[in-house]
């Protein structure tokens, strides 16, 4: 695994300072950690003797994480609603130091929260509560008319939980146009109209195979969904995840398949949010694409090693 290339990039964040504003869901992630030795008497359930809980950021939120991990500036653009989940959440950001100036709390909607009891490495359950409901429109497209051009890419950031609009995503990837400023997507749904003209996106290999009604295994059929997508939505790339066999991207001319790191695996969930971070960020900075690709391959092979959403950390490589 090429660490030097992530050295490389924060090396360059600290020179560049590149500005992101993260749009998207954000999320109240909670771990509840616990020792499972006996079943219940009552069902055929395990019990679980508390241990400890934390709270973290899901969602666009652990983006962000990634993001200021790294050394970047980062903003972000979201809601939240009037509860306690929404004000944990916005504690957690503005001790990462992430600006909310563009956090906004909406009385009639709630915080989505996703509750995991964790036993050891397994994870027993997950409770999810979940929120929809779309931004007050004239709010977050004042924002970013009023912001957008200080930024040097932008991250959408798409849970399907209301805040990435179709109307919403669209004004903000026409604004960008006006300042040639990059959009990288990760995407959901089963229509990706709205990333239209936007410069990167970044699905996995289950929500590609969702929207193409294929199924895709050999690197040939990867190359040509990646191709489809760019010609049908005008998207300058595509960047695939594809787990265990990597990434497949291609850049707007050729194609490049990138291999990860053969670790352990413990929890894939916000590998996806790793990777578009590192790869906006590493763009950002002004590295090419290979370059950008190794990153992303290196920092999420360690973060699925680690039980939970866990962001990526240069930590990580010094326990290596």
């Amino acid at each position: 695994m090429n660490f030097n290339n992530i050295k490389m990039l924060t090396n360059r964040i600290k020179k560049k300072n590149p500005k992101i504003l993260v749009i998207g869901d954000l999320m109240l992630d909670s771990y509840v950690f616990g020792l499972v030795e006996r079943i219940s008497p009552e069902a055929p359930v395990p019990i679980i003797n508390y241990r400890s809980q934390k709270n973290t950021l899901g969602g666009c939120g652990n983006v962000a994480h990634n993001l200021k991990n790294l050394g970047v500036n980062v903003s972000i653009l979201s809601m939240v609603g009037d509860d306690e989940e929404g004000r944990i959440v916005k504690s957690i950001l503005e001790k990462l130091e992430v600006k909310v100036d563009g956090l906004f709390i909406q009385n009639e909607s709630t915080t989505t929260k996703k509750t995991r009891f964790v036993s050891g490495n397994s994870q027993l359950l997950r409770l999810d509560n979940d929120s929809y409901g779309h931004p007050n429109k004239e709010i977050a497209m004042g924002y970013i008319k009023n912001y957008i051009e200080i930024f040097d890419s932008i991250i959408v950031s798409d849970y399907n939980k209301g805040f990435c609009s179709n109307e919403l995503v669209e004004y903000l990837i026409k604004e960008t146009k006006k300042f040639q400023i990059p959009v990288f997507v990760d995407p959901k749904g089963h229509s990706w109209k709205k990333y239209s003209n936007s410069f990167c996106i970044t699905p996995n290999t289950k929500e590609l195979e969702l929207v193409l009604k294929t199924s895709l295994v050999k690197d040939s059929e990867f190359e040509k969904a990646a191709r489809s997508i760019c010609e049908k939505y005008k998207i300058k790339s595509c960047l695939i995840t594809r787990g265990a066999d990597g990434m497949t991207l291609f850049d707007g001319e050729k194609i490049i398949h990138q291999k990860v790191g053969k670790k352990e695996v413990f929890d894939v969930s916000g590998a996806g949010d790793t990777v578009i971070s590192c790869i906006s960020a590493s763009y950002s900075s002004g590295l090419n694409f290979n370059n950008c690709l190794d990153i992303a391959a290196t920092a999420s092979s360690e973060v699925v090693a680690h039980v939970g959403t866990t962001p990526f950390h240069l930590d990580f490589l010094i326990n290596d």
